[in-house]
């Protein structure tokens, strides 16, 4: 499997997981936008780990890649899988 390939998967699971746990912790008591906030953040600590983890030759060959690679599925899940949790609640 593609290292692209990896990465957009890894964003897709970690989207779906992290609209759950939304629901669940109900960290849209205070407010939606702060569970957008928590998103993003977690999004941007994904792709700082990501950084660490993947070696520099892979690093390079993967380029704006690395950061763009799943973003847009990431947030769609994460939308999709907090409405649906949440009306199931």
């Amino acid at each position: 499997m593609m290292p692209e390939d990896k990465i957009y998967w890894g964003r897709a699971i970690g989207g779906c997981i992290l609209g759950l746990l939304t629901t669940i912790f109900r960290l849209d008591r205070f407010g939606s936008i702060v569970a957008i906030i928590i998103a993003i953040t977690v999004y941007f600590v994904s792709t700082i780990v990501l950084r660490v983890l993947i070696d520099s030759e892979t690093r390079a060959t993967l380029g704006r890649k690395l950061y763009l690679t799943g973003s847009g599925t990431y947030g769609a899940l994460w939308l999709l899988t907090w409405i649906f949790s949440h009306n199931l609640m």
